[in-house]
């Protein structure tokens, strides 16, 4: 689908590991290992997405932190393992610049759509980064005339939109405000492969979708009635 590239770093395994050890500290401050809310003090309570809390105490950072906790290890194991998946061959596609670029746009996006859908819920999840991916794999596939269907990506995107759709439980706006930005940055790095410029492109588009996505939370959380305080 996409030439290949042998000058990664695998920024992959360094957003796994990241990703485990908040998991780790988060359970040693009281989150619940098998996602059913701890004691009401941990980790998850304190840095997760609520609008309440990003509103009226000021807590703008929730809406990064989110992206980087879980509901639980079921809920960490199948983020990690679809970020191994798509992270490892979209970074050896793009370079790691352009795949951190995608990621993070995306877990902002991410965090903007779950804020307007559902801005009174305490959403945690990397699940809207890796809808961005998803996102960028289809951006790359449609500008080079590939059909989503002829790759396993289209089968993948359509599983996971019938999941999103049809499962109460999961953030419906956080994936589709992830796959929108993942789509956007996606299809700026492409532009890039035909143009021979430089990985600003790419960079500066992630900025431009994480920025108006980080305004746009600001505004979706100021809808949310519900606060928490954690001593």
């Amino acid at each position: 689908m996409v030439p290949q590239r042998t000058d990664t770093w695998y920024v992959s395994y360094g957003l796994i590991a990241a990703n485990a050890a908040v998991f780790i500290v988060g359970i040693a401050m009281g989150d619940d290992l098998l996602g059913g809310g701890g004691d009401g003090d941990g980790l998850v309570y304190r840095a997760a997405t609520l609008g309440g809390n990003i509103e009226y105490l000021n807590e703008w950072w929730r809406v990064f932190t989110g992206g980087f906790l879980h509901h639980g290890f079921i809920h960490l194991a199948v983020n990690m393992f679809s970020l191994y998946v798509l992270g490892l061959a979209l970074e050896r596609s793009l370079g790691k610049a352009q795949f951190m670029a995608v990621y993070f746009a995306s877990l902002v996006s991410g965090s903007f759509g779950a804020l307007i859908e559902t801005p009174n819920s305490l959403i945690a999840g990397a699940s809207g980064a890796i809808f961005g991916l998803l996102g960028a794999y289809a951006a790359l596939s449609l500008a080079q005339g590939v059909g989503l269907f002829q790759t396993p990506i289209g089968p993948i995107l359509a599983i996971n939109l019938v999941i999103s759709f049809t499962v109460r439980s999961v953030s419906l706006g956080g994936h589709i405000g992830g796959l929108i930005g993942g789509f956007l940055v996606g299809a700026a790095a492409y532009a890039i492969r035909r143009q021979q410029h430089t990985t600003v492109i790419p960079v500066l588009a992630a900025v431009v979708v994480a920025g108006a996505s980080f305004v746009g939370a600001l505004w979706a959380a100021s809808r949310s009635t519900v606060v928490l305080i954690v001593g």
